[in-house]
């Protein structure tokens, strides 16, 4: 996956809580994708905008797929109730 790629998806799927190559301080309850080490690391963040399960990646291609798939499920969390 390329980054107009994952873009797309974004816009057609309507996931707004993504971080887009930044780190996501202060951005609770969300997933963020962003360059780290020579390499890419996707997170999602708790309700107190804390980094969880991070996954470290050389391949921006497979950090990209983690971070739609991430940022689907955060969806399906949001859309059945358990995070706001």
């Amino acid at each position: 996956m390329d980054r107009a790629t994952a873009k797309e998806i974004i816009a057609a799927e309507g996931l707004e809580r993504a971080v887009w190559f930044q780190q996501p301080t202060g951005k609770p309850d969300a997933v963020a994708i962003y360059e780290v080490g020579g390499g890419y690391r996707v997170v999602s963040t708790d309700e107190r905008a804390v980094e969880i399960g991070p996954r470290d990646y050389h391949d921006e291609s497979d950090a990209l797929e983690m971070f739609i798939v991430l940022l689907r499920d955060l969806k399906e969390l949001i859309a059945s109730g358990v995070v706001r």
